[in-house]
């Protein structure tokens, strides 16, 4: 099932975010990002044979697709065609402070950053509500009858069974679930930053320059900000109780002015799949207790295999 979640993810970004057609390429692309995310936390010995080189090399990979990509764009541009609305193109008309365009390694960081950020983790949190989902038999139930709802919604509106923001917006135990399943296993459990002025937190004295490592459990998990912490319970995120925790502690997303924001874009790619799958399927685990491993993303640790039953 991960498999197909990344594949799911995958080719909703490519298409809506970067416009990709269909075909061998971007199937080659989804394995070399595989690859390249790999080197994410790996040792930098670029030294045939490592992840990290393995990594690099898929990113050269990468990085010839994207630049193709660029160029076609602008020779249509150059032939009067009307301009694409993706991201490509927006980054191709972006101007920096002294009006100049940017560079194409700037550009290539930033479509690498955002198809990492848009896919994977994404596909992490769809692995982790699945995985749930299949042993967890009172919030499956839970789940189910809340889409059920949005079912009725649908035939009640006569939109062909479209799904709108409407129906989106009635999903709200369904994402208390993702939300308490992201606290329990962060998709990103950390990064580095680095500290662009002398500052002081909790007594420690941090200088310019130093790298800082911020760490997602150190807060989602602390019994002084949420009561048992190491219990499933989705109602933590109930409106009520959202001022039960302060800012800044629950952060799979970030927090501040610096949030991620593709924020909503993940809410709605997972709640619409989710209904989907849910209203169509059900599965069973064929590994029990199949437990997670990071490589650096948290996966099943053989990838989710399930018995898939339609409905039907």
């Amino acid at each position: 099932m991960v498999g197909l979640m990344k594949k799911i993810t995958f080719k909703v970004t490519c298409s809506l975010l970067f416009g990709l057609p269909e075909g061998q390429e971007k199937d080659a692309l989804l394995e070399d990002f595989a690859i390249a995310t790999k080197g994410l936390w790996a040792i930098p010995l670029n030294i045939p044979g490592t992840i990290f080189y393995k990594a690099m090399q898929a990113r050269g990979r990468i990085s010839k697709i994207f630049i193709n990509l660029m160029q076609n764009r602008r020779v249509e541009e150059d032939k009067n065609n009307p301009q694409k609305n993706d991201i490509i193109s927006v980054f191709l008309h972006l101007r920096d402070e002294a009006g100049e365009p940017l560079q194409v390694e700037e550009i290539l960081d930033n479509l690498i950053t955002l198809i990492v950020a848009s896919h994977d983790t994404t596909a992490i949190l769809l692995g982790l509500i699945l995985r749930h989902l299949s042993t967890d038999a009172k919030t499956f139930g839970e789940v189910l009858e809340e889409q059920k709802e949005v079912v009725k919604a649908v035939e009640a509106s006569g939109d062909e069974g479209r799904l709108t923001w409407s129906e989106i917006q009635m999903m709200k135990h369904t994402w208390r679930v993702a939300q308490e399943l992201m606290r329990l296993t962060p998709p990103v459990f950390g990064n580095f930053k680095c500290a662009s002025r002398d500052t002081t937190f909790d007594g420690f004295h941090i200088p310019k320059g130093w790298k800082v490592f911020w760490v997602s459990s150190a807060t989602h998990m602390d019994h002084n900000l949420f009561e048992d912490p190491n219990k499933f319970d989705p109602s933590r995120f109930e409106s009520s109780n959202k001022s039960s925790y302060p800012p800044y502690t629950y952060i799979p997303f970030g927090a501040g002015p610096r949030i991620c924001p593709g924020l909503e874009f993940a809410r709605v790619e997972v709640l619409l799949i989710i209904h989907r799958f849910i209203t169509n399927y059900t599965w069973t685990p064929i590994i029990k207790n199949e437990p997670i491993r990071r490589e650096p993303m948290p996966y099943p640790a053989m990838g989710l295999p399930v018995k898939l039953h339609n409905y039907l």
